[in-house]
């Protein structure tokens, strides 16, 4: 029996009720982190300890930092606590405040932090000289930072998704009733309709860093495996990495498969567990047929001719059998809906996309071909 593994990217961490979801289809979902792990117990890793366990979720940091382990952690601390002194607010930090650096060509752990932080310096020359790299540093932090903000705003999300838009319209006739009574500056209602609308939208020019950033951490050392399943829940970043395809391949990525998998599944790790191990047991014989279907494919030689059709002949059955599957153990009333859109990416592995085809770690043996699973509305 084969088994699915995918690389999730470009976050380093995922909220609980996404990490849910992504893994009713592959057996493990693997993801870099920016900081080898070590023995302390932090809440982030808390949160993942059943399925790191069990070897659903692994986790996997490239190039380790080694002796500048605790002092870049250091560095993370002061900015998630000291939010005051540091950035003002750090609601309104986004990656988009390390452009100034980005532009200017300095890659400096330093000039960075130098930037983030209104030119305040945590490290010193000596230390910044012994630091790994700063292209590879700069990568750590930002995808770091953007692990903080992702955080704040899956707490923010769980907090405001019992707000269903009926409450917010007796929200809109309370409004009415107090009209004059306060502005709109002091208005919460007002104020929680401005988070609720602005919740999930894209921070402009911040994805393009972030991918950029996992693409240094991926290039900097070596994997377990060559992963030929990538899974992202950011359109732009997809749409990143296709135009990399697009660009090395001259062709365009296929549609492969279209799944469908819950919204949401805002659980306890043990009840989401469970959930997971039902679905994926009642679903045995159909995750074990999309598995070997997929690799069959992925297993080919070089492909002049991409026909959809023939890679996956019987993709509307499979889809078909799968969808009925989602609706009886995660009713759409209750868990919403999305799709996992498969594309594939024929004659270029997803390691050479990023490695480029000189650098790439493959052998003649390995495969040659990727498939790209977007998580999407």
């Amino acid at each position: 029996m084969q088994s699915l593994n995918s690389l999730y990217f470009p976050q380093t961490a995922l909220p609980r009720h996404q990490r849910n979801c992504l893994l009713l289809l592959p057996d493990t979902l693997h993801l870099l982190q920016p900081v080898e792990p070590g023995g302390e117990e932090t809440d982030e890793t808390s949160d993942s300890d059943l399925f790191m366990e069990r070897g659903i979720c692994q986790v996997h940091t490239p190039s380790h930092l080694g002796k500048d382990r605790d002092r870049f952690l250091g560095l993370i601390h002061e900015i998630r606590t000291r939010k005051d002194g540091y950035a003002k607010q750090l609601s309104n930090l986004t990656l988009a405040n390390l452009s100034k650096v980005q532009d200017s060509g300095d890659h400096s752990h330093q000039a960075i932090i130098a930037n983030l932080l209104d030119g305040q310096s945590l490290i010193d020359k000596e230390a910044a000289e012994e630091a790994q790299g700063g292209k590879l540093w700069q990568a750590r932090l930002i995808l770091a930072l953007a692990e903080i903000l992702d955080r704040e705003e899956a707490e923010l999300a769980m907090n405001l998704s019992d707000i269903d838009s009926d409450e917010l319209a007796l929200f809109q006739e309370l409004k009415g009733e107090m009209e004059g009574e306060t502005g709109d500056e002091d208005d919460p209602f007002a104020e929680l309709l401005r988070i609720k609308a602005k919740m999930g939208q894209p921070r402009p020019g911040t994805m393009n860093k972030r991918f950029q950033a996992w693409k240094t951490l991926y290039n900097s050392g070596t994997l377990p495996e060559n992963y030929w399943l990538w899974t992202t829940c950011e359109e732009e970043a997809a749409d990143i990495l296709l135009s990399n395809y697009e660009a090395q391949s001259g062709r365009l990525s296929v549609p492969l498969l279209l799944l469908d998998l819950p919204e949401q599944m805002y659980l306890q790790d043990k009840d989401a567990l469970k959930r997971i191990r039902a679905f994926q047991e009642e679903g045995a014989l159909l995750r074990d047929s999309i598995t070997e279907k997929l690799t069959a494919i992925i297993k080919q030689g070089h492909l002049d001719l991409v026909d959809p059709v023939a890679l996956l002949p019987d993709a509307g059955i499979l889809a078909r059998d799968w969808n009925e599957l989602i609706d009886y153990h995660f009713p759409e009333e209750r868990f919403g809906r999305r799709k996992l859109d498969l594309q594939f990416l024929a004659n270029v592995s997803l390691d050479t996309l990023l490695r480029g085809p000189s650098a790439s770690r493959q052998t003649d043996d390995d495969i040659c071909h990727g498939i790209l699973a977007l998580y999407r509305e």
